[in-house]
C-alpha cells in the first residue's frame, strides 16, 4: 500500500484502470540516469538469469499482460521493491515475487536493480 496513491486509486474504476496502466505501458523507459559500474550490471544480468526473472517478465524486461516491465525502471525504485517483496511489506498478487526475492542477498537485490535500470526500451 501507498498511502500517496491509495486515495486515488479508490475511486478508480476497472476501466479507469486499464485505461492508466495501457498509457503508461506505451511510454517509453529513459533508464536511469545512475552511474552503474560494469561489473554490477553482469552480475545483475547473471542473477536475474539464474532466477529466472525474464520468464514473468519476459526477457527483454518489457513485461506482459498483468506483470510490470520492469526494464529501465529506477534504480531507488527497483532496490525498494525487491526489498518490499523479500520483507514482506510489498504485497504482490500471488506471492511470485514474495517467493522469488526471499532467497535474494543486498547484494543481489542492488545488482539486479543496477542492470535493470541500466536496460533502455
Amino acid at each position: 500500500m501507498n498511502e500517496q496513491m491509495t486515495p486515488f486509486a479508490a475511486t478508480l474504476s476497472d476501466a479507469d484502470m486499464k485505461d492508466i496502466g495501457a498509457y503508461f505501458s506505451a511510454q517509453k523507459s529513459l533508464g536511469s540516469e545512475i552511474k552503474i559500474d560494469n561489473a554490477k550490471i553482469e552480475s545483475g544480468k547473471a542473477i536475474a538469469a539464474r532466477n529466472h526473472c525474464g520468464s514473468c517478465h519476459l526477457p527483454t524486461y518489457a513485461g506482459q499482460n498483468h506483470v510490470p516491465r520492469v526494464a529501465g525502471l529506477q534504480f531507488d525504485y527497483l532496490v525498494a521493491q525487491l526489498r518490499g517483496f523479500k520483507s514482506g511489506a510489498r504485497p504482490d498478487i500471488d506471492g511470485t515475487m514474495a517467493s522469488a526475492a526471499q532467497p535474494l542477498s543486498e547484494n543481489d537485490i542492488i545488482d539486479i536493480a543496477g542492470y535493470l535500470a541500466s536496460l533502455k526500451q
